[in-house]
Protein backbone atom coordinates (compact mmCIF):
# COMPACT_ATOMS: atom_id res chain seq x y z
CA UNK A 1 0.00 0.00 0.00
CA UNK A 2 1.23 3.48 -0.87
CA UNK A 3 -0.33 6.62 0.55
CA UNK A 4 0.83 9.95 -0.89
CA UNK A 5 0.07 13.21 0.91
CA UNK A 6 0.46 16.50 -0.93
CA UNK A 7 -0.10 20.09 0.11
CA UNK A 8 1.55 23.40 0.90
CA UNK A 9 4.56 23.77 3.16
CA UNK A 10 4.00 23.72 6.93
CA UNK A 11 0.49 22.27 6.53
CA UNK A 12 1.19 19.23 8.71
CA UNK A 13 1.78 16.70 5.91
CA UNK A 14 4.77 15.12 7.63
CA UNK A 15 3.06 14.85 10.99
CA UNK A 16 -0.01 13.28 9.42
CA UNK A 17 2.11 10.91 7.32
CA UNK A 18 4.16 9.73 10.30
CA UNK A 19 1.01 9.09 12.36
CA UNK A 20 -0.66 7.21 9.49
CA UNK A 21 2.47 5.11 8.94
CA UNK A 22 2.58 4.23 12.63
CA UNK A 23 -1.14 3.48 12.83
CA UNK A 24 -1.11 1.31 9.71
CA UNK A 25 2.30 -0.25 10.39
CA UNK A 26 3.71 1.08 7.10
CA UNK A 27 7.13 2.44 6.21
CA UNK A 28 7.41 6.24 6.21
CA UNK A 29 9.32 7.97 3.38
CA UNK A 30 9.81 11.73 3.46
CA UNK A 31 10.27 12.51 -0.23
CA UNK A 32 10.75 16.20 0.52
CA UNK A 33 13.80 15.24 2.57
CA UNK A 34 15.12 13.24 -0.39
CA UNK A 35 14.74 16.26 -2.68
CA UNK A 36 16.52 18.42 -0.11
CA UNK A 37 19.37 15.90 0.27
CA UNK A 38 19.95 15.95 -3.49
CA UNK A 39 19.81 19.76 -3.58
CA UNK A 40 22.28 19.98 -0.67
CA UNK A 41 24.73 17.73 -2.52
CA UNK A 42 24.41 19.81 -5.70
CA UNK A 43 24.89 23.07 -3.83
CA UNK A 44 27.85 21.70 -1.82
CA UNK A 45 29.52 20.81 -5.12
CA UNK A 46 28.79 24.26 -6.56
CA UNK A 47 26.40 22.87 -9.16
CA UNK A 48 23.11 24.14 -10.55
CA UNK A 49 20.16 22.25 -9.06
CA UNK A 50 18.04 23.27 -12.08
CA UNK A 51 20.33 21.25 -14.36
CA UNK A 52 18.70 17.81 -14.77
CA UNK A 53 21.98 15.99 -15.42
CA UNK A 54 23.63 17.49 -12.34
CA UNK A 55 20.59 16.74 -10.17
CA UNK A 56 20.38 13.16 -11.49
CA UNK A 57 24.06 12.52 -10.74
CA UNK A 58 23.62 13.87 -7.21
CA UNK A 59 20.51 11.72 -6.72
CA UNK A 60 22.36 8.58 -7.79
CA UNK A 61 25.11 9.27 -5.27
CA UNK A 62 22.80 10.16 -2.35
CA UNK A 63 23.10 7.85 0.65
CA UNK A 64 21.07 7.33 3.79
CA UNK A 65 23.70 9.34 5.68
CA UNK A 66 22.92 12.35 3.46
CA UNK A 67 19.43 12.45 4.96
CA UNK A 68 20.94 13.48 8.32
CA UNK A 69 22.79 16.55 7.04
CA UNK A 70 22.04 19.54 9.30
CA UNK A 71 21.71 21.98 6.39
CA UNK A 72 18.74 20.16 4.84
CA UNK A 73 16.33 22.67 6.42
CA UNK A 74 18.25 25.73 5.20
CA UNK A 75 16.39 28.13 2.92
CA UNK A 76 18.97 27.79 0.11
CA UNK A 77 18.58 24.02 0.14
CA UNK A 78 14.80 24.37 0.09
CA UNK A 79 15.04 26.65 -2.93
CA UNK A 80 17.40 24.20 -4.63
CA UNK A 81 15.04 21.33 -3.98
Amino acid sequence: MIIAIDGPGAAGKGTLARHLADALDLAYLDTGLLYRAVAAKVLADGGDSANPAVAAAAARSTTVADLDRPELRDEAVGQGA
